[in-house]
């Protein structure tokens, strides 16, 4: 839920005015789907990838520096990039590749950083989490994390508004209704409802009482922003203690946020893992992340049921893209190469090389018929 500040130059001329930022593939060819791939990198550009072929398009210069994260809004028009520092907000128009400008908060002695940052549907606002730093003539002064509404249009914060609970977070688990009506707020044991008009609390969804009556425990999740889910839809991986054997097992929920439901059911023992949804909404991804034991992990959502755990040479610090035909997964940072596997075999199929290294990687499907987003 980082943001940051992204700054676009638009870009003239062929691929030769893109200088040495290109793609070079190896090994076997296969598309992944046709959608689009973003990748921040430390030279401070996004580079423009064809999914199909994994081969360099274009890329935007970021004049903040280095596109440390990148927040796609609803619309898929707009990146919302924040700086290495958190400090620094850029809005980029994607389809123009040209900048909408840059905010701050710092000032003079000040510097706030952004813990947490998420745009509403309409882009009227964002919510954010900041801290600031001042710094004093003997000592720096750090204030609590403060939960901000920042008007995009004012440029501007219109309102502070008070922790749920009084439970201060530095990060916030927020996500919004399709239609932008609605902002929901992830606590430990419920989800909060509030009115995005006057940012009052109207109404709360104590969604743990019903794992509690089966002796589950509390569902432990954030709110990811997942271009393969339905509007107003959350998939992913739930920990839950078992209160009998006082074990931790590991789930999967789905939460209708709309109508208040949410339908779960256990897959064993709890273990550090991943998991991305797959366009088709029947299968998930995740990767074992643990030295010396890298997995890629299949999951059957229709059958409830782990179908597969296939060991997989990892990187120490990775991520991964599940493709927008749901055929193959990209596993990226850190360094300048992604590496492609067919997700029916888990065969390596190629690496694409960058000629600078990454800082994140952003996806955007080709839209659905019918899709709202």
């Amino acid at each position: 839920m980082l943001v940051a500040a992204v700054c676009g130059l638009i870009l003239e001329g062929s691929f030769a005015s893109l200088g040495t930022l290109r793609a070079q593939t190896t090994g076997a060819s296969r598309a992944g789907g046709n959608g689009t791939v973003y990748v921040g990198t430390y030279a401070k550009k996004i580079l423009v990838l064809d999914e199909a072929t994994l081969t360099l398009r274009d890329s935007i210069t970021t004049t903040l520096g280095i596109p440390y994260a990148m927040l796609l809004s609803f619309n898929r028009q707009h990146f919302y990039v924040l700086d290495p520092a958190n400090e620094k907000v850029e809005i980029i128009d994607i389809p123009g590749k040209k900048s909408l400008g840059t905010f701050t908060l710092s000032s003079g002695r000040t510097a706030v950083r952004i813990g947490g940052l998420n745009v509403d549907p309409k882009e009227r606002f964002a919510i954010m989490v900041v801290k600031s730093t001042t710094k004093r003539a003997d000592r720096y002064e750090i204030s609590r994390p403060v939960l901000v509404r920042y008007d995009l249009e004012k440029r501007a914060v219109t309102d502070t508004i008070p922790w749920p609970n009084g439970q201060e977070q530095d990060f916030a688990q927020i996500i919004f209704s399709p239609n932008g009506e609605f902002m929901y707020f992830s606590t430990a044991d419920a989800i909060l409802v509030f009115d995005t008009n006057t940012m009052k609390q109207v109404d709360r969804w104590d969604y743990a009482r019903t794992l509690y009556e089966e002796g589950m425990g509390r569902l432990n999740f954030g709110f990811p922003n997942d271009l393969y889910e339905d509007p107003g839809f959350y998939t992913g991986l739930f920990r839950i203690n078992d209160p009998v054997n006082h074990r931790a097992q590991m789930g999967v929920a789905r939460l209708d946020l709309m109508n208040r439901t949410v339908d779960f059911y256990s897959l064993g023992p709890s273990q550090a893992t991943s998991f991305s949804l797959a366009p088709d909404k029947k299968h998930a991804y995740g990767i074992h992340n643990e030295i010396g034991n890298y997995q890629f992990w299949t999951f059957d959502l229709e059958n409830r049921r782990v179908v597969g755990k296939t060991e997989f040479k990892g990187r120490p610090r990775m991520g991964f893209k599940v493709s927008s035909n749901g055929q193959l997964l990209y596993i990226h940072t850190a360094g300048n190469t992604i590496d492609v596997y067919d997700t029916g075999t888990w065969q390596k199929l190629r690496t694409v090389e960058l000629a600078a290294d990454m800082t994140n990687l952003v996806l955007i499907p080709p839209r659905a018929p019918g899709a709202g987003n």
